[in-house]
C-alpha cells in the first residue's frame, strides 16, 4: 500500500477511536460547574459527535444518525425520545418542502428561472452582477419564507447553470452560488420574525427573559435594514474570497447561448403554471397564513397554518393536481406521483436534522448551557459594556458553527440579558442582535440545517474548505456589523422605554 494510502487509513482509524475514547474519558468526570449529574455523559456524547462530524470519517447524515445509539447507550437520551425527532416541525418542513421543489424541479421551471436570470437586461453577461441579483434575491425572499426551502431551491438553481453549462467546480462563479445558496438565505433569514425557526424561539426567549413581547415591526425595523447591509457585504465577501478578474469576472456563456438556451425551452407549460401556483401559495400562506385564518374568522387556523404544516399541506396537494389524462388509460395523471416524491424528498438532509435536534437537547438537558454562561461571565470581568455585548455576539456567531442555532439561541438569550443588565446596555436590542447572530451558521454540515441543506445539494460544486474560509470570514463579518449596528440604532428604533 502506498504511503499516502497508509497514512490516509491511519488518519482515518485514528478519528473512529477518537472519538469514543474522548467520550469514554469525559463521561465518568466529575460535573462541571452549573452542570447536573448527566452533565459529563451528556457533554461527553456531544463530543464524539463533534469529532466525527469535523472529521468527517463518515459521511454526514450518517454520523448524525448515530446520535440515537450513542446517546441512548450513554443512558441519557432514551431511544424512543431520539426517534421522535424525526417528526420535528424542522424535519416535516423540509420533508414537505422538498415536494414543492421537486415539483419545480420535474417541471423543468428551476432550468428556465435560471436562464431567464441570466437573460436579464442588468445582467448583461456579467458575473459580478449575477451574482448581485442571486444574493439578494435569496436572501430578501428568506426574509419572509424558510430559509430551509430557499436554500434547496437556489442551490438546484445554482446547480443547474452549472451542469448545463458544463462548468467546472473549479470556476469561480460557481464556488461563489454555492456558498452563497447557504448564507443568503440564513442572513436574509433575520430580516424578519418569519425568516426563521430560530426567530420565533428568540421571540419565545425574550418574553420569558425581559417579559416583553417583541412586535413584528419591532424586529423587522432592525431586521430588514441589517439585512440588507449584511447581504452586500456577504456579496463583498464573495468577490474577495473567490475573486471574478478579467475573463472571469463575464458570465462563462455567451449571449447567443444563453438566449438560444431559453428559447429552446419553448413557451411555460402547464406543468410549470402549476409548480408556480403551488410555489405562490405555499409563499403565501408561509407569510401570512395565521393572519388570513383570523380574517375570516378560523380560529383553529391561526394556530394550524404554521409554516411545517404548510409545507406538508402543500407538497402533498402536488398528489392531487390534475397534470393531463394518459391517453391509454384515460385515467388522470397527477402533478406529483410517489416515486418523482421520493427520488426528490431530501432525505440526506432529513437524517442531518434529526442529529443536530439530538445534540441540541442533550446540551440543554445535561446543563451543558449553565457551564458554558458561567465561563464566559468569570471570563469578561470589569470591562466596558460595548465590549461585553460586542464579545457575546462574536461569540454567538462562532459557536453558531458548531451548535444548533435553536440550542444556541436558548444558551445566549438568557446571559445577555443578564449582563446587559450588569453591564448597563441596552437589554432588548442586545437579545436581538444574538438572536440575529444565530442565524450565521454555514462553516460545517452540522453547523445549520441551510448550510446542510446548501453543501448537500450543491453536489460537485461543493468545497468544504470554501464553506470553512468564506464561513469564518462571514460569521466575524456578519457579527461585528450586526452588533455595530444595533448598537448605533437599537436605541432610536426600539426606544430607550422599551419594557
Amino acid at each position: 500500500m502506498p504511503g499516502k494510502q497508509q497514512k490516509a487509513l491511519a488518519l482515518q482509524l485514528f478519528f473512529i477511536a477518537l472519538g469514543p475514547v474522548l467520550c469514554w474519558i469525559i463521561k465518568d468526570l466529575p460535573p462541571l460547574e452549573g452542570m447536573n449529574p448527566d452533565g459529563m455523559r451528556c457533554l461527553a456524547g456531544g463530543v464524539w459527535l463533534l469529532v466525527w462530524w469535523i472529521s468527517e470519517i463518515l459521511p454526514m447524515p450518517l454520523t448524525s444518525l448515530m446520535s440515537i445509539p450513542i446517546f441512548a447507550i450513554l443512558g441519557v437520551l432514551p431511544a424512543v425520545k431520539t426517534f421522535q425527532a424525526f417528526s420535528a416541525p424542522s424535519c416535516m418542513m423540509v420533508f414537505g418542502a422538498t415536494i414543492i421543489i421537486g415539483l419545480l424541479k420535474e417541471s423543468n421551471f428551476i432550468m428556465r428561472y435560471a436562464y431567464w436570470c441570466l437573460n436579464l437586461p442588468f445582467i448583461k453577461g456579467s458575473a459580478i452582477r449575477f451574482l448581485l441579483v442571486f444574493t439578494m434575491s435569496a436572501g430578501l425572499l428568506s426574509a419572509i419564507a424558510p430559509n430551509i426551502p430557499l436554500a434547496i431551491l437556489f442551490v438546484s438553481i445554482a446547480v443547474s447553470i452549472g451542469r448545463s453549462c458544463h462548468l467546472p467546480p473549479s470556476n469561480g462563479m460557481m464556488r461563489s452560488l454555492a456558498v452563497l445558496s447557504a448564507v443568503a438565505p440564513s442572513v436574509g433569514g433575520a430580516g424578519t420574525p418569519l425568516g426563521g425557526a430560530v426567530n420565533m424561539v428568540v421571540i419565545g426567549l425574550i418574553a420569558t427573559v425581559l417579559a416583553h413581547e417583541t412586535s413584528f415591526w419591532e424586529w423587522t425595523a432592525l431586521g430588514m435594514p441589517l439585512t440588507v447591509v449584511t447581504l452586500l457585504a456577504m456579496f463583498g465577501l464573495c468577490l474577495l474570497v473567490f475573486p471574478l478578474r478579467g475573463a472571469a469576472s463575464r458570465l462563462p456563456m455567451s449571449d447567443d447561448f444563453l438566449r438560444d438556451s431559453l428559447k429552446n425551452l419553448g413557451p411555460v407549460t402547464r406543468y410549470e403554471h402549476i409548480a408556480m401556483g403551488v410555489m405562490a401559495v405555499a409563499l403565501l400562506l408561509w407569510c401570512a397564513g395565521p393572519q388570513l385564518a383570523a380574517l375570516a374568522g378560523w380560529k383553529a387556523g391561526v394556530k394550524l397554518l404554521n409554516a411545517p404544516f404548510v409545507a406538508v399541506l402543500m407538497g402533498l396537494a402536488t398528489f392531487l393536481i390534475p397534470l393531463r389524462r394518459d391517453p391509454e388509460s384515460g385515467k388522470l395523471i397527477f402533478s406529483m406521483d410517489l416515486d418523482q416524491a421520493v427520488r426528490n424528498i431530501s432525505w440526506n438532509i432529513l437524517l442531518i436534522m434529526v442529529g443536530t435536534i439530538t445534540f441540541g437537547n442533550v446540551l440543554l438537558q445535561g446543563g451543558v448551557d449553565k457551564w458554558v454562561a458561567g465561563l464566559i461571565q468569570s471570563a469578561l470581568g470589569n470591562i466596558s459594556g460595548a465590549w461585553v455585548w460586542l464579545i457575546m455576539v462574536v461569540l454567538t456567531g462562532l459557536a453558531s458553527q458548531i451548535v444548533s442555532n435553536l440550542a444556541l439561541a436558548a444558551l445566549v438569550l438568557p446571559i445577555t440579558a443578564s449582563l446587559a443588565s450588569l453591564y448597563g446596555f441596552h437589554p432588548l436590542a442586545a437579545c436581538l442582535s444574538v438572536g440575529f447572530a444565530c442565524n450565521v451558521a454555514i462553516m460545517f454540515p452540522f453547523s445549520s440545517l441551510t448550510g446542510a441543506a446548501a453543501m448537500m445539494g450543491g453536489g460537485e460544486y461543493v468545497n468544504p474548505r470554501d464553506f470553512i474560509w468564506y464561513g469564518l470570514c462571514v460569521t466575524l463579518t456578519v457579527s461585528l456589523i450586526t452588533f455595530l449596528f444595533c448598537w448605533l440604532f437599537g436605541a432610536a428604533i426600539l426606544g430607550s422605554s422599551w419594557a
